[in-house]
């Protein structure tokens, strides 16, 4: 995907021809529309015309506002979709007759084996062979979830749970002791925490757009319990590319010496725009999964993927998530 990430105050957004124009300080700065996937404004006191937002929709571009924390407070995207009706319809159907056990599972396992690849690269990056073990121990538990039908959602995510602990308190072993970070909690006030919860949000938008593109419902999930308001499909599908594309941009930036800047516990506006900036590099590297012979950019693997979710539900078939390569 690509993203064009507006994140300082006072940027004004407007039209010429087909270019979207960013202008700030007095400076000027073009992009072709045709080379956006999404428009994000991290920040207030932006101002943007209604011909942009037209010439947005026309292009199919998803237009996302931020909040402080990351969240996205609103979204615009076309209405157009291939295949909807029958895509939801399957979707729905899916949650009631036993299919949303395999793809609950699917995606767990995908999460899981991601999560360990990262540690077995953290393990030779930085001479830690209990991270080895760790990666281990978690490929140990995936073995659990081929019992799908029989653990059930609340089984399934007692599995994800171990898994999670195992990772997040391996990874705090190459965290500095002061920075306070002992582990994945949304709640702490820790930067790690604090990067962690802006980076999923940012990941949490562009799965949404693909899912959208899909033909999915983001409000009718698999794994997640169903919430009125919040996207549980999203949060589904977005647990497979958070160890690719958020936690190794954390916890590398963490470990090269960079941490932001914070205010009242939140990110300050610089800390949350080179982050932003960082993950949208980080969205167009280049991914090997076990399911396809050729590399692709995360980005495309997540619109790769939520295709061939929306297929298999159409299709009554099995559905493969994304694994990276070891």
């Amino acid at each position: 995907m690509r993203s064009l990430i507006v994140s300082d105050y006072g940027v004004k957004l407007r039209v010429s021809g087909q270019m979207i124009v960013v202008e700030h300080n007095g400076g000027k700065m073009k992009v072709p529309v045709s080379e956006v996937d999404q428009l994000v404004v991290a920040t207030g006191a932006v101002s943007l015309t209604s011909s942009l937002v037209r010439l947005l929709a026309r292009h199919g571009v998803e237009l996302v506002f931020l909040s402080g924390r990351g969240e996205p407070l609103a979204m615009m995207y076309t209405p157009h979709y291939t295949r909807t009706p029958h895509t939801r319809r399957e979707q729905y159907r899916a949650m009631l007759d036993g299919r949303s056990g395999q793809i609950s599972a699917e995606i767990t396992w995908c999460k899981m084996w991601n999560q360990a690849v990262h540690l077995e690269r953290r393990a030779v990056e930085n001479h830690e062979p209990r991270l080895r073990a760790a990666a281990e121990a978690i490929r140990a538990r995936m073995q659990k979830l081929s019992q799908a039908s029989s653990l059930g959602s609340k089984g399934i995510m007692r599995v994800e749970a171990e898994a999670a602990r195992i990772y997040w308190s391996s990874l705090a072993l190459l965290v500095p002791g002061e920075i306070g970070f002992e582990g994945r909690n949304p709640e702490s006030p820790d930067p790690i925490n604090t990067m962690l919860n802006y980076s999923y949000a940012i990941l949490y938008s562009a799965s949404w757009r693909e899912l959208l593109l899909a033909g999915l419902d983001p409000y009718a999930g698999f794994l997640h319990t169903d919430r009125s308001g919040r996207p549980v499909l999203v949060y589904d599908y977005s647990e497979m590319f958070k160890p690719g594309v958020v936690d190794t941009v954390v916890i590398g930036a963490v470990l090269r010496g960079w941490l932001p800047e914070m205010r009242g516990g939140m990110l300050v506006k610089e800390s949350r725009a080179r982050l932003a900036e960082m993950i949208a590099k980080r969205m167009k590297a280049k991914a090997r999964s076990i399911m396809d012979r050729e590399p692709m950019a995360y980005g495309d693997a997540m619109r790769r993927y939520a295709y061939r979710l929306a297929k298999s539900l159409r299709n009554h078939a099995v559905y493969k998530g994304f694994a990276e390569r070891r």
